[in-house]
């Protein structure tokens, strides 16, 4: 994943932004609070970037790249 994680964090602009998406701003995003700005992303996708069932703002911008690559540019 880490690779990954790189390639897409430099291949786009983010799909949704951070402010967005920690909708209770406790510096975390949980899959439902990912759910509600990425309606298709789901729960394996999201576990992939996730460390204990959250994303941190420094995973964040490469789970929203891989979400628009994976389901914004079909």
């Amino acid at each position: 994943v880490t690779c990954l994680a790189l390639l897409l964090t430099a291949a786009s602009v983010q799909a949704a932004p951070w402010s967005k998406a920690d909708a209770n701003h406790d510096g975390m995003v949980t899959y439902a609070e990912a759910r509600a700005v990425m309606p298709q992303l789901t729960e394996v996708h999201f576990n992939k970037f996730a460390t204990d069932g959250v994303i941190t703002k420094n995973w964040w911008p490469a789970l929203s790249n891989f979400y628009d690559v994976m389901y914004r540019r079909r």
